[in-house]
């Protein structure tokens, strides 16, 4: 009895001493994977993978987080901006594992948790980033950060509109230089009339009030990628003095889209039926239709018009005008594009209407603040006229060079206000299509939205 008694406790001591040694083996494996990835965190890599993600290079900020993540794949901090660089690079596949598991780990790493359920929410999951909104909502967070995770709530706990309406009105007044493109060098000759002097206009400057209201119909249906909307429009610019340079349009825009959510692709084919009038009697009509693709990145359309002037006196300069569009958005706030245009006339009786384009521009926002930002555009076009004009004895070629700056302040979601001067100048080797003009105006716009 007594020797049973001595092995059962020479067993028992043996398995306290395992026991002791695994949690010890335990401990040291802790502190050795705490080490490691500290150590990971003070590295080269760490750094330079930090310093590519505050200059904004989230190309190459993910490439090295990737690179670490494989050397340490449940470093918090490793996969924290793992995440994010994959945002900015549209890998939103890869933020979302990379943020479950972070929130496996440390659940309560409010701000992983917060960038996780604003991802949700692009994505469209409604229901999922419900769900990690509302677990914020529960959680210590501060007040700015308490008040936008409020607001996303608040809107996926709207129910969803499928019908909806908004309205813009613009109310401005303006000054340009030369309201009837009248010439820089108002004298000129013409070499097929044996160098006859000529007297063109003269540029004349006057102000004027300009106008505009416009309406949209937007129209979605439950599960489907398709949109149909809808836009009427009236626009109309008075002169104080040149009442014959007046001019009054009249809008009407459907489309159709259809967003490919998997690949992130708008297609979109817009018709247009637009009516300008003009107190000279040179009135006419535009008919439009430009089938478009366009993503984060480009922007592409071709667009087909037909114009036709509305008085019987003036249909021999009815036109068609083809022009394919190409825009590269090179950052969030700049993006290059290129027009390739031909018009060609209607009638024969013309021979200054049919010419060859090609447009290059840019457009540049700088924002200052949430309410008030810069605009910078810039347009240069080049038009080769197809005949030759007997007058001059020669084919007409202009380069047109258009910059416009615009100050723009937010007074809130429905009130702006936009400041802005815009230069054009049309150099040709024809002197009577030589003419630069100066245009500055201030714009009220008041939206509406149901």
């Amino acid at each position: 009895m007594y020797l049973k008694y001595l092995l059962f406790l020479s067993l028992t001591l043996l398995l306290e001493a395992n026991d002791d040694k695994t949690i010890t083996d335990n401990k040291n494996l802790i502190q050795n994977e705490k080490e490691f990835s500290q150590a990971i965190e003070d590295s080269n890599d760490y750094i330079l993978a930090s310093t590519m993600y505050n200059i904004k290079d989230y190309q190459k900020s993910y490439e090295l987080f990737f690179k670490l993540f494989l050397k340490d794949s449940y470093n918090i901090n490793v996969n924290y901006f793992l995440a994010l660089s994959a945002i900015e690079i549209e890998k939103y596949d890869e933020a979302s594992s990379a943020f479950e598991r972070i929130l496996t780990q440390k659940p309560d790493f409010n701000q992983a948790r917060y960038e996780y359920a604003k991802l949700l929410f692009k994505l469209n999951l409604k229901e999922e980033a419900k769900k990690e909104f509302t677990i914020l909502s529960n959680s210590q967070i501060n007040d700015e950060t308490k008040k936008s995770v409020s607001t996303y709530l608040d809107i996926l706990n709207k129910e969803t509109k499928y019908f909806s309406t908004n309205a813009n009105i613009l109310l401005g007044v303006g000054r340009s230089t030369n309201v009837n493109t009248g010439l820089i060098s108002p004298e000129y000759r013409l070499p097929g009339l044996n160098d006859a002097l000529v007297n063109g206009e003269k540029p004349i400057a006057d102000n004027y009030h300009n106008e505009m209201v416009g309406i949209n119909f937007l129209n979605s249906f439950k599960n489907s990628p398709y949109v149909i909307k809808n836009a009427l429009l009236v626009y109309n610019k008075n002169y104080f003095n040149e009442e014959n340079e007046n001019l009054t349009a009249y809008s009407y825009k459907p489309s159709f889209f259809y967003l490919d959510q998997t690949n992130k692709n708008l297609y979109a084919l817009n018709f247009g039926f637009t009516k300008i009038e003009k107190r000279d009697n040179e009135s006419f009509n535009v008919f439009n239709i430009t089938p478009t693709f366009s993503n984060a990145l480009i922007t592409s359309s071709l667009n087909y018009q037909r114009i036709s002037y509305i008085h019987q006196a003036d249909e021999e300069k009815d036109f068609n005008k083809y022009e394919f569009l190409l825009k590269y958005n090179l950052l969030t706030n700049l993006n290059i594009y290129s027009k390739f245009g031909k018009s060609v006339r209607v009638s024969n009786e013309r021979i200054d209407l049919d010419k060859n384009s090609i447009t290059g521009g840019l457009e540049y926002i700088y924002e200052i603040n949430s309410k008030n930002l810069i605009k910078f555009a810039y347009e240069y076009i080049k038009d080769n006229f197809k005949y030759e004009n007997s007058y001059f004895k020669s084919k007409r070629e202009d380069d047109n060079h258009y910059a416009e700056l615009a100050y723009v302040t937010k007074i809130d979601k429905e009130n702006q206000i936009i400041i802005s001067s815009s230069y054009t100048k049309n150099l040709s080797n024809q002197d009577a299509y030589t003419y630069k003009e100066v245009d500055g105006k201030i714009n009220y716009i008041k939206s509406f939205n149901w």
